[in-house]
């Protein structure tokens, strides 16, 4: 699902040209900049923990080459890190279109994914096909390396539309964690495969995709909080880490009100989606989760489904 956050989209990619050959990077939101100055530097972007390795992985699949031209690239993501928003894999595609200077989604997609490898973050398979194209869908592709997705548009009557938002929330935890240390547990185990019980929770976590699917196009709302409530479960059956003591503490704490949770993305922590039992419940969530937060950086973000997701403007701006 592509969403908006507080009533705006909070990635955001500007590229611009420079009198120089160099390649300036300016983060708004970390209030970082740094000026590359050779082609090594570009080269020199494994370690995901440089604030820069994105836009350096970025220029790289494009193909930039040094010295041709300079430019600025400015980036921001209003989104605390580590929130399980895909917001790596979506920064990353909004990078890569602001500086191909297209929206081409199939291109875009599977660039951000050579991205993600040159990181070696170990995303970018899906999420960013969650940003790139606007609506809720249903993504398929079969196994391999070089990914075809196949995209099916989910549309929910609107009946059960305006239900679905007055009992949805979007809670940040306060709880940070990097993907990729989730994922590399999962494959571990994926790939130890203990009584075939890895690839059956994998296949029940299809299944899971599959039936909210249709539970939303049906308007079925019990479907699709079961549909929730199972996916959850079998991402923590694949790796405990998936959630931690904070995370469900607030879980129990909400449970009279709730009818579905989960952690969004890899899980650990970062964002909570909550589906309430009533609009009631869901005022009666958020009263109990603001008077006593479960730290400093917990909050909730309202949120609404994204129609049109990647926008390019014309000054290259997405």
């Amino acid at each position: 699902v592509a969403v908006k956050l507080d009533g705006k989209r909070p990635i955001e990619v500007v590229v611009k040209p420079r009198r120089d050959k160099f390649v300036k990077v300016v983060s708004k939101d970390l209030g970082k900049r740094r000026i590359l100055k050779s082609a090594a530097e570009i080269a020199d972007h494994s370690d995901p923990h440089d604030w820069c390795a994105l836009v350096k992985s970025a220029l790289t699949v494009t193909k930039f080459r040094f010295g041709e031209r300079g430019i600025d690239i400015i980036i921001s993501a209003d989104l605390p890190k580590g929130s399980g928003m895909g917001t790596s894999s979506i920064l990353g595609a909004a990078t890569v279109a602001a500086l191909l200077g297209r929206n081409a989604p199939d291109e875009v997609a599977s660039l951000t994914l050579e991205l993600e490898r040159e990181m070696s973050t170990g995303g970018g398979w899906q999420d960013q096909y969650g940003g790139i194209l606007g609506g809720v869908k249903l993504l398929r592709s079969k196994p391999g390396k070089v990914q075809n997705i196949t995209v099916k548009k989910v549309e929910i009557p609107k009946t059960a539309a305006k239900e679905f938002s007055e009992r949805s929330l979007l809670y940040f935890t306060g709880q940070k964690r990097m993907a990729r240390n989730i994922l590399r547990k999962v494959l571990a185990f994926y790939g130890a495969n203990p009584h075939d019980f890895a690839k059956i929770l994998v296949r029940s976590l299809k299944a899971d995709a599959e039936n909210c699917a249709k539970a939303l196009e049906k308007g079925d709302l019990k479907l699709f909080a079961r549909s929730v409530n199972n996916y959850w479960r079998d991402k923590k059956l694949l790796d405990p880490g998936s959630t931690n003591e904070r995370v469900d503490e607030i879980i129990e704490r909400i449970s009279p009100w709730t009818d579905a949770v989960t952690l969004t993305g890899a899980g650990g922590g970062g964002f909570m989606y909550i589906l309430a039992k009533s609009k009631a419940d869901a005022a009666k969530i958020k009263t109990d989760l603001e008077r006593r937060k479960p730290s400093k950086y917990s909050r909730f973000y309202s949120f609404e489904i994204d129609r049109e997701g990647l926008m390019l403007g014309k000054s290259r701006q997405i």
